[in-house]
């Protein structure tokens, strides 16, 4: 009997030092998408879509870069777009979906994760350095990010 009651001591204590650490689930890239035109980045984020809603406690980390020529704000509207598609047209819970500027790389990508519950947010990972972009003419009006996407 005592040593049925050691083991199952044992067996407690090690179950609580790796169950907590064998629960923990990372954060896992979903798609990643570069040189993209809209109409395929919709398709691309429904498919995020339907995988949120089978997933309903995770939360979408999306992480938009600027490539190394663009326009100025042309981030910021590819970011509101993406924002825009997913909880108006979507209809996603604000609170399930985080988008960041990751700065910039060689071209335009958009990368998409999916977050669980106490997992933390994949960083940012730009190639192209700031000092390095070449700006187009004519920045992106923050009126005008709707033609980007045509919403």
């Amino acid at each position: 009997m005592r040593t049925l009651k050691s083991t199952l001591a044992c067996s407690v204590f090690l179950l609580s030092m790796f169950g907590s650490s064998m629960g923990a689930v990372d954060s896992r890239k979903f798609d990643e998408v570069s040189r993209f035109n809209w109409e395929g980045l919709m398709a691309r984020l429904d498919a995020l879509t339907i995988e949120l809603q089978n997933d309903p406690v995770s939360y979408a980390h999306i992480i938009v870069y600027d490539g190394r020529m663009s326009r100025r704000g042309e981030v910021q509207g590819w970011m509101k777009c993406v924002r825009s598609y997913l909880v108006e047209r979507r209809g996603m819970d604000t609170n399930r979906v985080t988008i960041v500027d990751g700065g910039f790389r060689e071209f335009a990508t958009i990368e998409m994760w999916l977050v669980p519950p106490d997992s933390s947010a994949p960083n940012a990972s730009p190639t192209v350095l700031p000092k390095d972009v070449k700006y187009k003419k004519g920045a992106l009006k923050k009126s005008r990010w709707r033609s980007l996407c045509n919403i």
